[in-house]
């Protein structure tokens, strides 16, 4: 079995836990946000899902991260970004990218993300900041 779906928007790393000067740890906002809406992309294409579908069964994943074409670079370069001759080496690293979103859809898709045994991240220029996520059985 095979799903995968679209998170729109600016992909966002997962952060470490911040603390305060009361020694409290917490998320910082913006990841938990994001967290959501990438629950929320998933539940919208898959509203009737149930984690168990993945219950024990070993996983692929893949993720392919979409970046804005930067403004400053040129036609014959924002060209070769289309067409992926270019890729971004610009943050958030790709391991970030890829905890933030398995931790989000924890629960959620899979029982647990150990569940996972191949994982791949691609990052690539577009005029759509997404990502796609594929999850199938292996």
């Amino acid at each position: 079995m095979q799903i995968d779906f679209e998170v729109l928007g600016k992909v966002k790393a997962k952060q470490s836990c911040r603390m305060t000067r009361d020694g409290i740890k917490y998320t910082p906002p913006d990841v938990k946000s994001y967290a959501n809406w990438v629950r929320l992309s998933f539940m919208q294409k898959y509203p009737d899902w149930l984690p168990s579908t993945f219950n024990d069964t070993p996983l692929m994943v893949e993720i392919d991260a979409y970046f804005q074409i930067p403004k400053s670079f040129s036609k014959t370069k924002k060209q070769m970004a289309t067409d992926g001759f270019i890729r971004p080496t610009v943050k958030p690293d790709c391991d970030n990218i890829a905890k933030g979103l398995l931790d989000a859809l924890n629960g959620i898709v899979y029982p647990d993300d150990k569940q996972i045994v191949t994982l791949t991240v691609r990052k690539w220029y577009s005029n759509k900041e997404c990502v796609n996520i594929r999850i199938s059985d292996m």
